[in-house]
């Protein structure tokens, strides 16, 4: 993670699970204590303080630590510890399957759905939910064209652009922002993925989705996120500075990159989740319902 070779929030939360597997799996219980009494404080603990000094949590992060520290609360204290690690790990790998492999399927499946024949779609580097999107209604056999605005900075989208190319989706490549205007003159719609979404409906996302987002809100365009819902969270934000984190590589006295952007929920047209299609405003709902889950 601070390397950045795990990148994505979604990518970035399942490494996370699967070392706390490992080190649920290397944990023995203390003579005179209980796991669910000593294994948080005194080993998981020192874990996430390892992690956050590496790079600073994601939100989906924060939120499946949560999740798995209350799991951990509720295990019997007379349980035998080899029951009880059995336990904590089919419960991570449940969650795995539901809240990232399952949603991920369903965005993914409903997002493809949401793409008409002869469309022209806007997108902006890469994110692993857009790809499979689109080659997945490549692959129902809708004909439609890409347009890919790629981060200046990175270039995070020649790979994506040569995957959609393989499979014999038509696509044009902008390097830069130069031509955004033009760029979306020419499309049907936006569709973006966000790395968070606040309980205000802003979406968080890589640093310059919300150049793209605002550009086509003044041209009436439609704009559509996709984010799975464990990477919702009860925070608000209505700038880029409350949180976000600063490129490593692009940190020096003179100038610094942010890595991520707020944009407004009125610049969203609608958020696609694993739960359905939704507006930016109701994600307060989503995450009460999430709670009664």
């Amino acid at each position: 993670m601070s390397t950045m070779a795990i990148s994505d929030s979604t990518t970035r939360l399942e490494a996370t699970l699967l070392a706390f597997k490992k080190v649920i799996d290397s944990y023995t219980t203390p003579h005179g204590t209980t796991l669910s009494r000593h294994f948080t404080s005194h080993v998981l603990n020192p874990q996430i303080v390892y992690l956050t000094a590496c790079r600073p949590m994601c939100f989906s992060m924060g939120n499946a630590i949560r999740w798995l520290k209350l799991q951990i609360s509720k295990i019997d204290i007379d349980m035998a510890d080899s029951d009880a690690k059995k336990l904590l790990c089919e419960a991570i790998d449940s969650f795995i399957h539901e809240r990232i492999t399952l949603a991920d399927l369903v965005i993914v499946n409903t997002a493809a759905d949401m793409i008409a024949e002869d469309d022209v779609i806007l997108t902006y580097a890469h994110h692993h939910l857009v790809e499979r999107a689109l080659l997945k209604a490549n692959a129902s056999g809708k004909r439609f064209k890409v347009i890919l605005v790629d981060d200046p900075f990175e270039r995070v989208g020649l790979g994506h652009v040569k995957k959609l190319t393989a499979a014999g989706i038509p696509v044009i490549y902008s390097p830069d922002f130069g031509a955004l205007r033009t760029n979306l003159q020419e499309s049907t719609t936006v569709l973006v993925a966000a790395e968070a979404m606040f309980s205000n409906g802003a979406m968080y996302a890589r640093a310059g989705t919300c150049d793209v987002a605002t550009a086509a809100f003044d041209l009436g365009m439609r704009v559509t996120s996709l984010c799975e819902t464990i990477n919702f969270t009860e925070r608000v934000s209505i700038d880029s500075l409350t949180y976000n984190e600063i490129d490593p590589e692009r940190n020096t006295d003179e100038e610094f990159r942010l890595l991520f952007d707020t944009t407004r929920d009125k610049y969203i047209s609608a958020v696609v989740t694993e739960l359905g299609i939704c507006s930016a405003k109701s994600v307060p709902a989503i995450l009460r319902k999430l709670e009664e889950l």
